[in-house]
């Protein structure tokens, strides 16, 4: 693709329109952009080594406890692997909601509730901190105020990780419980899952470190 239409799709592309955020994201990888660059060109900031460790790894197939949304993941996917979707999941409401109150936030997961009653949450990167160089990240609830946005951990694998830690201290407890028993009780089964998935984030976790001490290397030699 020449530089004129990709130039016309850049000029139209608007984060509160996904279609016209995967139409540049798809006409850059006909560029044969990297999804590095891609996400660069489409957001004007460098994205951590973990966005691209976890879209590699298949998003929803990792089958973790995190839903992830439409923007920036789908644009992390190249055509080669399916993406980018051309039409956003159920997510995007959210996504909109929050980008409408404060274009500083970037929506990267929904992270279901442990207990009945109370409200899911959403963790976010805030481009500004992308900007510095940082990967913090912050959470709030679904239904909160983008401003009440509070910062949570130093990257979203490392959220994650504690997220499922707790979810395998939390149904160990309730295995091991008198009345673990009937219906909705907890069986070695689901221990089992929980541990995998934790595993799951812990891979994730040393595919960053890997990556990143390579370039380091590189960066020496």
């Amino acid at each position: 693709m020449t530089s004129d239409p990709v130039d016309r799709l850049r000029a139209e592309a608007a984060r509160d329109d996904y279609a016209s955020m995967a139409r540049l994201a798809r006409a850059l990888y006909g560029t044969r952009l990297g999804p590095r660059e891609v996400l660069r060109e489409c957001y004007g900031v460098a994205f951590p080594e973990e966005v691209f460790v976890i879209a590699e790894g298949g998003l929803w197939r990792l089958r973790l406890l995190a839903l992830f949304t439409n923007q920036p993941w789908q644009l992390a996917v190249p055509p080669g692997r399916g993406g980018p979707a051309a039409e956003p999941d159920g997510l995007v409401d959210t996504e909109l909601r929050f980008l409408a109150a404060d274009l500083d936030l970037m929506p990267l997961v929904r992270i279901p509730a442990a207990d009945p009653g109370r409200e899911d949450r959403i963790v976010c990167y805030r481009l500004s901190e992308l900007r510095a160089g940082r990967s913090t990240v912050f959470r709030l609830f679904e239904s909160s105020a983008a401003e009440s946005a509070l910062a949570c951990g130093i990257s979203l694998l490392e959220v994650l990780h504690a997220e499922h830690t707790a979810s395998v201290r939390r149904l160990e407890r309730e295995l091991r419980s008198p009345s673990n028993w009937g219906a909705g009780s907890v069986d070695d089964d689901e221990v089992d899952r929980a541990y995998a998935s934790l595993e799951r984030v812990e891979e994730l976790q040393r595919q960053v470190t890997e990556r990143l001490a390579e370039g380091q290397g590189d960066a020496g030699g």
